[in-house]
C-alpha cells in the first residue's frame, strides 16, 4: 500500500500491508488505516506509517467498514462457498482485537453502517 499527501499529490514511502489488499477503511478521527489483506486486517498508523500487528478474521474477508464512533471495525467474509457461511467480525479498534464472528449467509460482499 502507498500513501499519497492529498495536499502535494505526491506518493510517499510504500508500507507492507501484507498480501493482496482488497479493502481499506479509516477511523473517522484519520489516526488509523484499517487495510484487509492476505485474510488478515492491519492496521497502519496515518501519523507513522507503521503498520501493526494483523489481526485474524474470518475466511476471506473482501470488505471493512468502521462505525460512526470509530469504536469499532466490521469486517465482512465472504468464506469459502459451499463449505463456510458467510461471516461479519467485530474489531474493536481501541485494542484492535476481534470479537466472535457473526454469521449472516453465504457470499456476503458489502458491508455499511449509518449513524
Amino acid at each position: 500500500m502507498t500513501p499519497v499527501s492529498t495536499a502535494t499529490n505526491t506518493a510517499g514511502q510504500p508500507i507492507k500491508a501484507g498480501a493482496g489488499p482488497v479493502a481499506i477503511a479509516i477511523t473517522p478521527n484519520g489516526a488509523t488505516a484499517y487495510v484487509v489483506a492476505g485474510g488478515h486486517v492491519i492496521p497502519i498508523s496515518t501519523a507513522t506509517s507503521t503498520a501493526r500487528k494483523p489481526i485474524k478474521v474470518g475466511s476471506n474477508p473482501d470488505a471493512i467498514a468502521i462505525t460512526p464512533n470509530g469504536k469499532t471495525a466490521y469486517v465482512v467474509n465472504y468464506g469459502n462457498y459451499p463449505y463456510d457461511q458467510g461471516t461479519v467480525t467485530p474489531i474493536q479498534t481501541a485494542t484492535d482485537t476481534a470479537g466472535k464472528a457473526i454469521k449472516v449467509g453465504n457470499e456476503p460482499e458489502v458491508i455499511v453502517i449509518t449513524p
